[in-house]
């Protein structure tokens, strides 16, 4: 089996995202599909994928490891020049690589890592608003729609950092009573903080955060400072998750022996595909760091993300945007998404399991060019 040829396909999506498909072709007739989708910087992500296909056509789609090495490492590619936009790229067809194996044998790719035919993946969604009220609201709206977990950017809401002052903090507080008094302690929360604050601001904002008993507190520091992370993380008992702005396996492994994170967040997209993210998982691994995917893309990417978790053995939980988001979303595919029990379920379909109706995924379809 040969590569013919690869081609790109975006689809306009929610806030202006727009899903960027990119489907690996073969002389045997089997068809691949992966996502690159980097979200509002997509028509440069497709543009790259066509720069890169050169070095891939003519190729075995099987030899996934080799190919990614020569796209990542290759002076004549791009390495060190394209960022996280050039492994975006490469992602695409890596995960497209993948599902073309999946198809010729007949097997969903999370068996081919290692993992069952079949699984059920922890998921979360998000909820927000400008007050409490609406953020109460908002998180009642995404648990109705099956969630046992949400994450919230609370933390910069009302602080937007890098300092905070008492009242800030309080505010944040407030959230936060509020949330558990209306809510539960049985839902898991999460806060985003997008690495908005100065280590000794976010280590006090993760100690008031203690009682509160989060799931995780997200990106804590900038992801250029894995040293203060590190610092946040000896002073709190506040779980911390960060690193879903890297983009390759030795970046993460300088977080792990920092003792910088407990909980890695690779995306599947950024991070170079099912090829390298599988790797970061078991780095993960060795130094008992579970994996929750950073994930706000379309179905081929959160199916991509969800067979490698249904194959490791530190999953914790994966970003999933919620339904009524895209409402039309389940309305493209021939195989629906299926969310049971809080959790996505990784059908036993050959490859990664996503097909979309061609016919109904038309009226979102963006013109290239």
């Amino acid at each position: 089996m040969k590569i013919t040829d690869v081609t790109v396909q975006l689809v306009q999506s929610q806030d202006g995202r727009k899903w960027t498909h990119v489907l690996v072709h073969t002389d045997e007739g089997i068809t691949g599909i992966g996502e690159a989708t980097y979200s509002f910087k997509e028509f440069v992500v497709a543009k790259m994928v066509e720069e890169i296909k050169q070095f891939v056509i003519g190729r075995d789609p099987f030899n996934a490891e080799a190919i990614y090495a020569d796209l990542y490492v290759n002076g004549r590619v791009g390495y060190r020049t394209g960022g996280i936009m050039f492994t975006s790229a490469i992602s695409g067809i890596d995960q497209a690589l993948w599902d073309i194996k999946g198809k010729a044998v007949g097997a969903p790719v999370c068996a081919l890592l290692g993992g069952p035919r079949t699984a059920k993946v922890p998921i979360y969604s998000h909820f927000g608003g400008r007050t409490i009220e609406e953020r109460i609201a908002s998180a009642q709206k995404t648990l109705a729609q099956g969630f046992k977990a949400i994450k919230s950017a609370t933390c910069y809401m009302e602080a937007r950092g890098p300092k905070v002052t008492h009242q800030e903090l309080k505010s944040i507080e407030a959230n936060y009573i509020a949330y558990r008094k209306a809510l539960g302690e049985d839902v898991g929360l999460m806060d985003d903080t997008y690495g908005y604050f100065d280590p000794p601001t976010i280590l006090e904002i993760a100690r008031m955060l203690e009682p509160y008993h989060l799931v995780f507190l997200e990106e804590p520091c900038i992801p250029e400072n894995p040293e203060g992370s590190a610092r946040v993380r000896a002073g709190t008992s506040t779980p911390l998750a960060a690193s879903e702005r890297l983009t390759s396996k030795n970046r993460f492994n300088d977080y792990f022996r920092l003792g910088a994170v407990d909980i890695a967040q690779p995306d599947i997209v950024y991070i170079g595909g099912i090829t390298e993210m599988k790797k970061v998982a078991s780095l993960a691994e060795a130094y008992q760091v579970t994996i929750a995917p950073h994930n706000t893309k379309g179905p081929v990417g959160i199916m991509a993300a969800a067979h490698v978790m249904a194959a490791i053995p530190n999953p914790l939980i994966q970003e999933f945007v919620a339904p009524s988001v895209v409402p039309w979303r389940n309305d493209v595919l021939k195989h629906p998404l299926v969310i049971e029990d809080s959790c996505l379920v990784v059908p036993d379909r050959p490859g990664l399991g996503v097909e979309f109706d061609e016919e109904a995924l038309k009226p979102h379809l963006v013109k290239l060019g």
